[in-house]
């Protein structure tokens, strides 16, 4: 009977593992909403042996904007080599409070935001794929790519 059990018991927990939601860097950019328009902007800069991305998430729309986040990440940024190979994942090994936190993007103005890649960075031509991860009533899902060259 505590063997039925133990295995029933691994089987939910096996089963809700299984139903997690996963990133998708490719889904429709957009940042509009009827008359609301929010732009996300980067720029890779390169320092040394290292790249900054400086990021920018700007209210174009004549209201107040509030985003509601599931968990203490505000952004997502991959980085991929020619070849589509993901070389970089800000995410990656780190972890986030599963909380739900809000913030309003007041019109006009911006929120700026930046991450360093800082291992592994060779030359050659990349893309970056900036997903913001806040959610708003009536905008898709916010996200911004840029080719840069690594010197």
């Amino acid at each position: 009977m505590k063997k039925g059990l133990v295995l029933l018991l691994i089987v939910l927990i096996l089963t809700a593992c299984g139903q997690q939601k996963k990133d998708e860097p490719n889904k429709e950019v957009s940042g509009q909403m009827g008359e609301k328009t929010v732009v996300l902007t980067v720029d890779p800069v390169q320092k040394g042996s290292s790249v900054q991305f400086n990021m920018s998430l700007k209210n174009e729309s004549d209201r107040d904007i509030e985003f509601t986040f599931n968990t203490s990440q505000k952004f997502e940024l991959s980085v991929y080599d020619e070849n589509g190979n993901e070389q970089y994942r800000y995410s990656k090994d780190r972890m986030f409070t599963q909380a739900i936190q809000s913030f309003v993007l007041k019109k006009g103005e911006a929120y700026d935001f930046q991450d360093t890649w800082s291992n592994g960075v060779k030359p050659g031509t990349y893309e970056a794929v900036v997903t913001f991860k806040g959610k708003a009533e009536g905008l898709k899902q916010i996200t911004e790519k840029k080719t840069f060259q690594v010197k």
